[in-house]
């Protein structure tokens, strides 16, 4: 098995897998001309050595199945697919360059919290959650900055158990198209969206309440 993704330059390489062995790092693995690189199922238990400027075709990494903790070191621009499921992933970090990203799987990881996407990642559309630990459904209200988000998968979460999943995402979504395996009727986009104002104007009501509290209690 090998420990090391170690080869000297190849300068028309465009597919590469160092799946089920041993590496602990993609050190080695830059090559101009490579666009998918398959460092599933090793040991790493961090992203490093994957140099941007020696990997400008890369579209798609794999890295399923290893040790890592966080989405953190992936600094590669112009990556479109990224796969990173079945780790040991608790924080989402460091996705911000991703802005060519359109594809995220981050299936059976132990993810509780939604932070760490972010407005640049403009053209993210399908985000697979799969199998975490979000328990939470007010965390996906977290992912509105994703402007073309539209599938996104959350099953076997503590939240696809809960009453009125689908339609409190969609809530805070509206954006989007599919959750699982099942597209948005036209009927759930209409009272999501009916809950939604209904809602809004409450805590405009509330907070306008609030500041007549507020100006009464500075005239006394």
């Amino acid at each position: 098995m090998l420990t090391s993704a170690h080869l000297d330059e190849l300068p028309y390489l465009q597919t590469a897998s160092f799946s089920n062995n041993r590496l602990t790092s993609a050190e080695g693995a830059n090559h101009p001309l490579l666009e998918t690189l398959n460092i599933s199922f090793n040991e790493i238990t961090a992203v490093s050595g994957l140099d941007p400027s020696k990997l400008g075709r890369l579209h798609t990494l794999e890295l399923r199945g290893n040790k890592l903790t966080s989405t953190g070191g992936v600094n590669l621009p112009k990556l479109k697919n990224l796969f990173l499921g079945g780790n040991l992933i608790t924080l989402v970090e460091g996705l911000e360059r991703l802005e060519h990203l359109t594809t995220l799987h981050l299936r059976d990881n132990q993810i509780e919290k939604l932070d760490g996407f972010s407005d640049l990642m403009i053209n993210l559309q399908y985000l697979n959650l799969r199998g975490n630990n979000i328990g939470d459904v007010k965390e996906t209200a977290k992912l509105k900055c994703l402007p073309k988000l539209r599938a996104l998968i959350l099953s076997d979460n503590p939240i696809s158990d809960e009453d009125d999943y689908r339609m409190e995402v969609l809530i805070n979504l509206r954006r989007i198209e599919r959750l699982d395996k099942d597209e948005f009727t036209e009927e759930e986009r209409q009272e999501a969206e009916e809950i939604y104002e209904q809602r809004r104007a409450e805590q405009l009501a509330a907070e306008g309440a609030e500041e007549v509290i507020h100006s009464d209690g500075e005239d006394a």
